[in-house]
């Protein structure tokens, strides 16, 4: 597979700021943030701890203490990722796009606290994104997210929220009600509100997706592991099958990308250095035409 440097390409399109930060970071207009790493990185345990500490043992309640330094884990939570998203908000960022948690059950696992997810056989295709935000038991958490959301809103921040893993329309009735109760309703004030193109059923059903949202952003990767069922661990797999110069992949993709252009809503890439072949590379230039890039 020929793999061409993002870098050395002249793209029509622009690549976007992410946060953590993937690759190397150009002047653009937009950022993209993933609410997943930044917990993983900088809160180290999980929020659920917010109501319930009864789970933790006295080493790691002293651990927790540590970390919090005298505030509440509603504080601290909110407080922490609300400081490391403004430390990356730049004058040129027109719009700043904030994933909400997409983390799978082993993920969640290894944060502090994290011992009260059930353990699953298949982490991957296991409770994750709507599929957790939306569970009564991750409710707690999925108020602290909001929190995050409107505190930076309430700053004057160019917020957009993208929504992670959708897998069914019933997915995207749920998260927009409830991202409604949790006082973010989609328009007001202009509130946009995205879904990440994953799995193969959101590729199928873009069309009836996007009259629940507002744009997509493409995971390339991600939709390339679960059309053909590879696991990008196992470098066999990878090698017999090349999942992201898969075409079925590409075929979904443009069917997915098809019905956003159908809609004139706005597109986003998510795609890693390693994956983008002259093959993507000819597709997102002259197919998928996107308005923006996030590379990692």
């Amino acid at each position: 597979m020929s793999v061409v440097s993002p870098s050395s390409i002249n793209k029509p399109f622009e690549q976007g700021n992410t946060l953590p930060q993937w690759s190397q970071q150009t002047l653009s207009s937009t950022l993209f943030v993933v609410i997943s790493e930044l917990i993983a990185d900088s809160i180290f345990y999980h929020p659920s701890l917010v109501t319930d500490l009864t789970q933790l043992s006295e080493r790691e309640k002293s651990s927790l203490n540590a970390l919090l330094n005298d505030q509440s884990i509603a504080e601290h939570f909110v407080d922490t990722l609300v400081e490391r998203i403004e430390q990356a908000i730049k004058p040129h960022h027109q719009s700043v796009r904030v994933c909400l948690s997409n983390e799978d059950s082993a993920q969640s696992r290894a944060l502090l606290g994290g011992e009260k997810v059930t353990v699953e056989p298949n982490p991957a295709l296991g409770v994750r994104g709507v599929a957790r935000l939306t569970d009564s038991e991750y409710a707690d958490a999925f108020e602290l997210e909001c929190n995050v959301i409107k505190r930076l809103i309430s700053k004057g921040h160019p917020i957009e929220i993208v929504v992670p893993f959708v897998r069914s329309l019933s997915d995207a009735a749920g998260i927009i009600d409830g991202l409604a109760e949790q006082g973010l309703p989609r328009g007001l004030h202009g509130l946009q509100v995205s879904f990440v193109c994953q799995v193969p059923s959101a590729a199928l059903l873009a069309e009836r997706l996007l009259a629940y949202f507002d744009g997509m952003l493409l995971d390339w990767d991600s939709l390339a592991q679960f059309t053909l069922a590879t696991d990008n661990t196992v470098e066999s797999l990878v090698e017999r099958y090349q999942p992201t110069d898969n075409d079925a992949v590409f075929q979904l993709a443009e069917m997915a990308i098809k019905a956003v252009h159908q809609t004139s809503k706005p597109l986003s890439i998510l795609v890693s250095e390693q994956s983008v072949s002259t093959k993507i590379q000819r597709f997102l230039s002259e197919i998928a035409q996107p308005d923006s890039v996030y590379y990692y």
